[in-house]
């Protein structure tokens, strides 16, 4: 009997186990991200060296370097040389701006935009949701100036898939407008691959998961088969049981009955002494 409530024990945590597993609010290892950078924008990393360059052909030209209208000078901090190339060997946040250089002979000067861009977690690989519950995303991104952020569902603006009614766009926790997304209450239709798109001048970052809207009634599957399962457990033990006792029953009624015939039988002698 030990060994077989054990067993039956077993086979129930497991179960419970695996239905546990199955959870409907659920997410996956990171979804994947890419960082596009180009000349026309440069990112600035604090404490790491920056260089610009006006015209990467040039070798002896002198370039004139302006940053938000004012002209930047050589000195211990910015480092200029005459192939039109400009040089911080560690950036500061002091160092972001909007860069124009100009060398002689050029009609318009060239503009180079620093920014400091950083997503600081990506979206999960993929995301379940119940039917009527809510949905919510948040790009942990993070810029200066602030970045553009643009949400699309399946390629498209989420603004022309779900009805705005049902959906909400506020800043995240670095005060990037449009960065955290609301969907409630979240119905089928939302289910989909999500993409944070960000944009700060040329340069492009997006993060995505696909989203999973699960029926309402999802989670109460697994646990109608753990009770079931508990009453079939419950039923074998029980036949178990009652098949294990009867034997044992029969056993006594057939020594009892047993002991009365040699009851009766010793008294029978006896009587039969006696007259003798």
């Amino acid at each position: 009997m030990t060994t077989l409530a054990t067993l039956l024990l077993l086979t129930l945590a497991g179960t419970c186990y695996g239905a546990g597993g199955g959870g409907v609010a659920s997410a996956s290892s990171s979804g994947a991200s890419s960082l596009t950078e180009t000349e026309g924008t440069r990112r600035l990393v604090e404490g790491k060296p920056l260089s610009l360059s006006c015209d990467y052909n040039a070798t002896e030209l002198h370039a004139t370097w302006m940053k938000d209208g004012k002209e930047v000078l050589d000195g211990d901090h910015i480092k200029l040389y005459t192939n039109t190339t400009l040089y911080i060997a560690s950036a500061t946040k002091q160092d972001l701006g909007n860069y124009t250089c100009t060398v002689p002979g050029d009609q318009e000067p060239r503009v180079i935009n620093v920014v400091e861009i950083s997503l600081h977690k990506h979206l999960p690989k993929s995301t379940t949701v119940l039917e009527n519950d809510k949905l919510s995303l948040t790009c942990l991104v993070e810029g200066d100036p602030f970045p553009v952020v643009q949400w699309l569902k399946d390629g498209e603006p989420i603004q022309d898939t779900i009805n705005s009614s049902r959906m909400v766009l506020s800043e995240n926790e670095y005060h990037v407008p449009n960065s955290s997304l609301l969907i409630k209450p979240i119905m089928k239709s939302d289910d989909g691959n999500y993409v944070c798109l960000v944009s700060q001048y040329s340069i492009q970052l997006n993060t995505t998961t696909d989203v999973r809207v699960k029926d309402i009634y999802a989670a109460l599957w697994p646990f109608l088969g753990i009770v079931a399962e508990v009453l079939v457990l419950c039923t074998i033990i029980f036949i178990y049981e009652k098949r294990r006792i009867k034997p044992n029953f029969d056993d006594s009624d057939t020594d009892h009955i047993s002991e009365q015939k040699s009851k009766t039988e010793n008294n029978k002698e006896a009587e039969v002494r006696q007259r003798k």
